[in-house]
Order: C-alpha cells, then sequence, then structure tokens
C-alpha cells in the first residue's frame, strides 16, 4: 500500500500535480467518469507536499493509531520517541507538558530523539571530511537520490538518522518493548521498513493523529504538571530539527578543519542542487552539504500543527527550547550506551520511464488542437509546467488527454453552440448592457438578420429592450406573448437569466401561424353564431303565423339553437 493515499473527496483539481516536483502523481478516471489522484510510490520520496496542497484535504498518509491503541490496551510495554521538532509543531503551553501527556494515554516511557542525534553527530564527526559528503538526515533527500539520482548515492554519509539510532539504542536496552516514533514528516513513517530494520522503529504517528487523539481521550490538561523526557537531556543536539542544526552541531570541528560547508532547504532548491551535483557542475563541492525537503527544516514538515504561524515564530520557539537546555549525559538509567552500528548502505531504486518520441509528442498536442507552438499555451492549469511536459506524462499513463482546460472549455463551448445552433426555436444571448453576445440561425431567419450584422449590437437595434431589462433586473425567469409588426409575426417567449453572470437568454417561438389559424377559427365561429341566430329569428317569424300547427317542435328548435349558440360563445372565453 502506498504511503500517501487520496480519498474520496478528491475534486480532480490537479493542485497535487502541480505541487509534486517529481510529477510522482497520476490522474486515473474514478467514478462517475471524475479523475482520482493517486500517488505513483516508486517515483514518490514522501516529501508529503501534495497532503499539505490538497484543498479538499483528501490527501492522507497511512496510520498506525489502532495498533498502537491495541498495544497500549493490552499492555505492552511501548515507548514513545518524539521528535525535537514538537516545540514548534504543537500547540503546548509548555514543552515538558508532552511527556506527562503522552504518559497519561499509556506510554511506559518518553524519549527525545534528540538522544539519537547525539550519536550521529558523533558518528559524522568519527567520519571526518576528507570527502564530500550529503547528510543523510533527511529521508526524503535520501529517497531523492535514491530513485531519481541514484549517481550521487555514493555522496551520502552511510550513517543513519537519529531516529533510528535512538531505536536501536531503545531494542538493545529493552527487546521486548515497542517503539513508536512521533513526528512532523512522513518519510519517516517507512525508513526502518526500507532499511530492512526491525531492531529499531516500530510505528510512526504524526502530530496531527497524536494531537487529535489527545483532544478525544479523557485527559484533562488542565489537571496535568510539566515532567521531563526519559533519559538524559541532550544539550546543543536539539537544535537538528531547525535548517542548520547538522552543521551547527559539528561547526567547532568544521573550522578547525578548514572545511566548507552548505545549507539549502526547500524541496524545489534542493532538486536544482542536486541536478548540478549530479551533472558535475559545482567544482569543488563543499566537504559537508546539508539537504533538508522541508523550507526550514523539520520544524517545518508537512504533518505538524501550528502552520498558521510563522515559520519564523517557530523556530524562534525551539531555539528557546535549545538555550534552556543542560549539559550532556551520555547515559540511560545509569548504564552506559550499548555498542551498535549507526552504519548504513543505500539502493539504487530508480525506476526507468519510458518517454516519448518528436512524433508521438505532436500526435498527443494535436488531440488537444495544439497544432502549432502558438496554439501551446503552457497555462499550468492540468498541474504540468509546459504542454510538451504534460503530452509526456500522457504517454506515460499519468495524464489524460481531458486534463487540459483550455481544450475543454473550448470543446464545451463548441458543443454548446452546436446545440444552440440546431435548436429549431430562435435564441437571443444579451449581456449586461444590453448587447447581443450571440444569435443563432433560427434568430436570424426570424428576424430577418445576420449574426455578423447584430453581434456586438444593442437589442435594440432588433427588437424591444423592455422583456430582457426585466428579467435581468428581477433575476427570474418570464413567459410572454409578442407582436412583432415590423416582422410580421407572433412569437411566444421564455426569458432567463444565466446564474453567476450578468447574461439574459431569450427563446422565441414562432406562433404567427398558429395565430393565423385561430383568428380563422374565430370567424368561423362568429359566422356560425350569427347564422344559427338568423334561424331562430325566421323560425319565430314562421311560429307566429302557424303557432297552431308547429308551436311544440318551433320551441324544440329554438332550444336547440339556443343551446348550440351558448356552447360556441363559451368556447370563446
Amino acid at each position: 500500500m502506498a504511503l500517501i493515499y487520496t480519498g474520496a473527496k478528491c475534486r480532480d483539481c490537479y493542485r497535487c500535480v502541480r505541487y509534486c516536483n517529481l510529477k510522482a502523481i497520476k490522474m486515473n478516471t474514478g467514478k462517475l467518469g471524475r479523475f482520482h489522484a493517486q500517488v505513483i510510490d516508486e517515483l514518490c520520496v514522501h516529501c508529503g507536499q501534495c497532503i499539505l496542497a490538497c484543498p479538499q484535504k483528501a490527501k492522507k498518509p497511512i496510520s498506525d493509531l489502532r495498533q498502537v491503541k491495541q498495544l497500549l490496551a493490552e499492555g505492552t510495554p511501548v515507548i514513545a520517541v518524539v521528535a525535537a521538532s514538537f516545540v514548534g509543531s504543537l500547540p503546548l503551553k509548555e514543552p515538558d507538558m508532552l511527556p506527562t501527556l503522552l504518559k497519561a494515554l499509556g506510554f511506559s516511557e518518553v524519549q527525545e530523539t534528540s538522544i539519537g542525534a547525539s550519536l550521529v553527530t558523533q558518528e559524522y564527526l568519527d567520519m571526518g571530511f576528507e570527502h564530500p559528503r550529503l547528510i543523510s538526515y533527511c529521508p526524503v533527500i535520501v529517497n531523492l537520490i535514491e530513485r531519481h539520482y541514484p549517481e550521487l548515492i555514493s555522496m551520502l554519509a552511510p550513517i543513519v538518522s537519529p531516529m533510528i539510532a535512538q531505536g536501536k539504542v531503545i531494542k538493545s536496552l529493552k527487546p521486548q518493548s515497542k517503539v513508536v516514533y512521533i513526528g512532523s514528516c512522513a518519510a519517516k513513517r517507512d525508513e526502518a521498513q526500507l532499511l530492512g530494520l526491525t531492531d529499531s522503529i516500530d510505528y510512526f504517528l504524526d502530530f496531527h493523529e497524536l494531537w487529535q487523539w489527545i483532544q478525544d481521550s479523557e485527559v484533562v490538561m488542565e489537571e496535568l504538571t510539566p515532567s521531563n523526557f526519559d533519559s538524559f537531556s541532550p544539550c546543543h543536539n536539539r537544535i537538528y530539527p531547525v535548517e542548520g542544526g547538522v552543521i551547527w552541531a559539528v561547526a567547532e570541528e568544521l573550522r578547525q578543519a578548514g572545511e566548507s560547508f552548505l545549507t539549502i532547504s526547500g524541496m524545489e532548491s534542493c532538486i536544482e542542487f542536486i541536478k548540478h551535483l549530479g551533472q558535475g557542475q559545482i567544482i569543488n563541492p563543499p566537504k559537508l552539504m546539508e539537504l533538508w525537503a522541508c523550507k526550514g527544516g523539520c520544524i517545518n514538515g508537512p504533518l505538524s500543527l501550528c502552520r498558521e504561524e510563522s515559520l519564523f515564530m517557530r523556530q524562534r520557539k525551539l531555539l528557546h527550547y535549545y538555550n534552556s537546555s543542560g549539559e550532556c549525559v551520555f547515559e540511560i538509567d545509569n548504564t552506559r550506551l550499548p555498542e551498535i552500528s549507526l552504519k548504513r548502505d543505500f539502493i539504487n531504486r530508480k525506476v526507468e520511464q519510458i518517454y516519448p518520441s518528436e512524433a508521438e509528442i505532436q500526435n498527443i498536442l494535436a488531440r488537444t488542437g495544439k497544432n502549432s507552438p502558438a496554439q501551446e499555451f503552457n497555462c499550468g492549469n492540468c498541474g504540468y509546467d509546459s504542454c510538451r511536459d504534460k503530452a509526456v506524462a500522457v504517454y506515460q499513463g499519468k495524464a489524460e488527454v481531458e486534463m487540459c482546460i483550455p481544450y475543454m472549455r473550448k470543446r464545451a463551448e463548441s458543443m454548446s453552440n452546436r446545440i444552440i445552433s440546431a435548436m429549431p426555436n430562435a435564441v437571443i444571448v444579451v449581456g449586461k448592457d444590453l448587447d447581443i453576445l450571440e444569435i443563432n440561425s433560427a434568430a436570424e431567419t426570424l428576424f430577418q438578420c445576420t449574426a455578423a450584422e447584430v453581434v456586438g449590437q444593442r437589442i435594440l437595434s432588433l427588437i424591444p429592450a423592455t422583456n430582457f431589462l426585466k428579467v435581468m433586473q428581477s433575476g427570474k425567469m418570464m413567459n410572454t406573448t409578442s407582436t412583432y409588426p415590423n416582422f410580421g409575426i407572433v412569437t411566444r417567449e421564455i426569458f432567463f437569466p444565466v446564474k453567476g453572470t450578468d447574461v439574459v437568454v431569450g427563446i422565441f417561438i414562432n406562433i404567427t401561424s398558429e395565430k393565423k389559424h385561430k383568428e380563422q377559427y374565430e370567424l368561423m365561429k362568429s359566422q356560425t353564431i350569427q347564422q344559427a341566430q338568423e334561424v331562430i329569428e325566421k323560425q319565430m317569424m314562421v311560429a307566429q303565423e302557424i303557432a297552431g300547427l308547429l308551436g311544440e317542435a318551433t320551441a324544440e328548435t329554438k332550444v336547440q339553437l339556443g343551446k348550440l349558440i351558448k356552447l360556441m360563445r363559451q368556447e370563446d372565453l
């Protein structure tokens, strides 16, 4: 299972694609024909930027919370190892409240990764600065080199991270315990698994799920008192989570050796530097190069809270915590630190991707109506920097042709235009200034004009604007009937506003022939009634002359004709 998954809330906005520097996200056609983002795990370096970028909060890291709660419920001794970045990543009134909170949740011990950082610092000092080295502290940078720039593997310092180092120490001293790492880095979750280690970290919790667990628990923080982390206070190694922290820890030795160093943070900057380094464009690279995927260091990890605070203020919190540290004491429960190996290897995990030929790129571009460079807008709405990059992604199965927003809009507009043109009834579209925006062929015929003549002109130049104006002001649909003597027509009309715009659409149904037929029918009825009336009058004259012979028959005829006249008059109503 991928380390980062996409939930059902995905709304195919392509924002995660846009923010992914490595384009390790593919768009699949999901339910209802909508695209659904999926992280490509073999290309992903787990920087977590897609988690932050997703406006729907659909991107989530997998969680070990259920397993951790189960262990605690079973009474298994579980030791929490907390990243020192917690100081600027959790909304605590004071840092020393965290050990108390975690023990209230059931953890048997609570340690800080600065212990492992102390061991790692010493390992770097023992390694020396004879050759240029990339610090292997950040797992995202390690993933980046192993999966995308394996030519630089030899430059990675063969030293484990503080998290792994501390997990090894705990497991060597307390093998029956389970170790849970708590931090803000998504890539930390599978660091131990990628190394094939079973003697270090067992589970991972991020700061978000930890804080939610605390909020959902019955722990009343106001009733708790601060306490110290178990084991020792690791002094200057608490500075590791801030950009330049590792360099700071060995700065004195670097200065004494007269060696140069470099620190860079932010995924985009790191990739740019690594590209130059891999291409041999950096002559005499620094002896120690500290690269951080997160801008400013781990203090700005994707799974941290308090991101509404500025990075500067969060760094200040950690620096204050660092300055409040005491002297280092290298012992754990009065026992000497065990002899453990802090060395590691790196593996070339690069997956070779297929690339299209120029002809294949041109063919894909043509499918979205891009037959020349001038038609390549490079708008970036699809998440890719250029139309060509997106065409390559389509070839590789990571993107779909329909992700091109200008193309889809043009296609939708074309479809709309075809539907309007095919309508048998006249359609006139009017803008907020009562200017004609669109007119179909049926309207051209009905109002004896051409689109070229009237589009852009005021509606008054063609027909009265009264009904359009009423709908524009009221925002409500209107049905009516109008007569246009100039054109010799009568129309039944429907006017409606287009939601979210200042546009009003008028549909005109020609009922002129119906009107004429109705008038002819009315004339026929009128003549029939008149003739019936004349018959009655004549009948009555005859009745007066021969009343004795036809009296009963005359009365009956009069009644029947009277009913006919009444019936025909009722049809007029």
